[in-house]
């Protein structure tokens, strides 16, 4: 029994290498237009007379990006801080109480972290930066905290406010009869 060998990227030849790139393309097409025939619920009849082209939409960040991120803050200190900085701590809904155990629990982590350093490397610099860190932490937890008026508003749901959804269905399908029933009920005529 002779072996079989398979050629290597080397022995191909350019027709070769041509003809199975183009092979590989169509099966990639063919692979792609079942995929968006089956996950696209826009492709049924009933949406053919929508005139808005069917693109995604364009995010440039906005109010709700900027409140949320922390890109001022140096990456060092947002990973040895992650606790600080993490979305959590914004987005809950908290009372007086809870806020006052949650800054009780910095000066506990703040306690630790202090214990695990050596004497020499608590300097001035240091506690800057836990004043600093309590600062923040403090500012992400007010805006947890909200604002109690006529209603509590807080960062959670005022960031509902920031996003919208415009839809525009046309449905040719028996609209004559859901208005030809709504007239006849509202006339109160059967």
């Amino acid at each position: 029994m002779k072996k079989q060998t398979v050629p290597t990227f080397s022995e191909f030849t350019d027709e070769q290498m041509d003809e199975q790139q183009q092979l590989v393309a169509a099966q990639n097409q063919r692979r792609q237009q079942v995929m968006n025939k089956e996950n696209n619920p826009f492709a049924l009849q009933k949406y053919d007379n929508v005139q808005f082209p069917d693109t995604p939409l364009q995010f440039g960040g906005g109010v709700a990006e900027s409140l949320l991120n922390d890109n001022e803050v140096p990456d060092n200190v947002k990973e040895q801080y992650w606790w600080v900085f993490h979305k959590d701590n914004t987005l809950t809904f908290l009372d007086e109480e809870r806020k006052r155990s949650k800054l009780l629990n910095f000066d506990i982590a703040k306690i630790d972290i202090l214990n695990t350093m050596p004497y020499y490397d608590y300097t001035f610099d240091e506690e800057l930066k836990f004043g600093v860190l309590r600062n923040v932490f403090e500012t992400k937890l007010d805006r947890a905290l909200g604002f109690k008026g006529t209603a509590q508003k807080n960062e959670r749901i005022v960031l509902q406010s920031q996003f919208q959804e415009n839809r525009m269905i046309n449905d040719n399908e028996g609209s004559s009869n859901i208005k030809e029933g709504f007239f006849k009920r509202l006339l109160g005529r059967r």
